[in-house]
């Protein structure tokens, strides 16, 4: 009889977790959305209610300090509560913040001149609460997935999200140039569409939340001599390999930030940019990694997350001297261009980001893993002030005149980048035992373009059969006549 019990619990426990990654993958698609509808059209949102580009970059910076604050509290919050607690309250209150983001255009439209600021606050309560949320979703998804398949389960939960960002993108896009034109009558049609469109963020955020709390939670008990404070962390972290990896990541987003906040500035004040224009570059990004994260995740189950990083580490400070090249190039190549770079970026990025993000489930014990998230994310968030931070000023204060500020700024970025990845990535140790090395046609990106004349030889071949088909079907047809 206790055989059965134990047997019929497993069975359950396996429909359970299966059900689970169902679940979770749904909650990826609509978490994305909200990303699509709403995330990605805040900068747009701050320069339609002209922010300054000091206030740009508060609207980066401040959100990713303070809100990872936030995730120092989540571990103490785990002694009493469970996971699945802490995480439908966070996301109930941080869904319905998209109503005050809203309401600030009705401010900004009464003449109210400090609504960009408003704008910061009421965004960076909204991320608060995000990642209040993401150590206890991290270490309860961390014992849901199996540590080997970790890479192909977020390749495949990224390629879904990748799906539902990009019809996200395309429809908010659309629906702000359509409402953009009638502005051109009345100012206040622009917000109407910004409010749209954050609405249906709120919506698939509230959504998410639903999918998210269908998922099983497994029993978690939490250990006080697992804990470890904030400091001890930042103490030890020279000395063992996942602080080395922390203090990487946390480099490599502040050189990012030095420029990634001001590119939307570059596109829509300085290109002129339509927002269907604004879109299309986000879309080519997300299309990359629609296209590549699969690939990457297998890649990185099977040669590991530090060879995920290095690779993608080397294409990603690529992007900074793309953009400075575009300003010899005329319309509207320019436009092609930059498209290419975003597609470019979309495939690093995705390489990095999962790599990054799942490095954690491989180097740190299921008890540690939600204060190693937190700790994680709040150097992160000091790298993204600092960056920004820096950024800004060289906007302000640098005067040149042999090219545009923010592609120089884009320079420094770029330079800082590959000065991180060469001094840090040599001092982290992957976890897992790897056999082999990848050959440079097994990398994904590297491999398609390899492999882009073969696909586009045989394209043409299927082709000019299918057509030759068709000809001599109809040839057949008018000769029966």
């Amino acid at each position: 009889m206790e055989d059965e019990k134990i047997e019929k619990k497993e069975v359950f426990s396996e429909k359970a977790l299966k059900k689970s990654e169902e679940n979770s993958l749904k909650d990826a698609a609509s978490v994305s959305a909200t990303a699509g509808f709403g995330d990605s059209y805040i900068n747009a949102y701050a320069i339609a209610l002209r922010a300054a580009p000091a206030t740009i970059g508060l609207l980066t910076s401040l959100p990713n300090l303070i809100a990872p604050i936030s995730q120092l509290f989540t571990s103490k919050a785990m002694e009493t509560n469970s996971r699945k607690k802490i995480f439908a309250y966070s996301i109930l209150y941080q869904s319905l913040l998209w109503i005050p983001i809203i309401g600030v255009s009705f401010f900004f439209l009464k003449g109210f001149g400090f609504s960009p600021i408003v704008l910061v606050f009421f965004y960076t309560i909204y991320i608060a609460f995000g990642n209040f949320a993401a150590p206890a979703w991290s270490s309860w998804i961390g014992d849901i997935i199996e540590k080997e398949k970790t890479g192909k389960f977020f390749g495949q939960r990224n390629s879904v999200g990748s799906i539902t960002t990009l019809i996200a993108l395309l429809m908010g896009g659309f629906i702000l140039d359509f409402f953009r034109w009638k502005s051109s009558q009345e100012n206040y049609w622009l917000f109407i569409g910004f409010g749209i469109i954050f609405f249906l963020a709120m919506a698939f955020r509230l959504l998410s939340r639903h999918f998210v709390l269908k998922q099983y939670e497994p029993e978690f008990k939490f250990k006080k001599e697992s804990y470890f404070s904030f400091i001890d962390f930042i103490k030890a972290a020279s000395n063992r390999n996942y602080g080395r990896f922390a203090i990487y990541i946390a480099l490599i987003v502040l050189a990012t930030n030095i420029a990634g906040p001001y590119y939307s500035i570059y596109m829509l004040r300085e290109l002129k940019f339509s927002y269907i224009q604004f879109m299309l570059m986000m879309v080519s990004s997300v299309s990359a990694t629609l296209l590549l994260t699969r690939l990457w995740g297998n890649f990185s189950d099977l040669y590991g997350k530090v060879n995920t990083l290095r690779i993608s580490s080397f294409f990603i400070p690529l992007l900074c001297f793309l953009w400075p090249i575009s300003i010899l190039i005329s319309y509207p190549w320019k436009f092609y261009f930059l498209l290419m770079t975003s597609f470019i970026g979309g495939s690093a990025w995705a390489g990095f980001n999962l790599a990054a993000g799942t490095f954690v489930y491989d180097a740190a014990s299921p008890e540690k893993r939600s204060l190693c998230v937190a700790y994680s994310n709040v150097i992160n968030g000091f790298g993204v002030v600092i960056g920004s931070t820096i950024g800004s000023l060289l906007i302000l204060y640098l005067r040149i005149s042999f090219m545009d500020v923010i592609m120089f700024v884009s320079l420094v970025s770029g330079i800082a980048r590959y000065v991180v990845s060469y001094l840090m990535i040599p001092t982290i140790k992957e976890v897992k035992i790897i056999e082999g090395k990848p050959s440079w046609k097994e990398i994904p990106l590297a491999g398609q373009l390899f492999n882009f004349p073969v696909l586009i030889h045989n394209m043409l071949i299927f082709e000019g059969k299918r057509i030759g088909g068709i000809i001599k079907k109809n040839t057949r047809k008018r000769l029966k006549k």
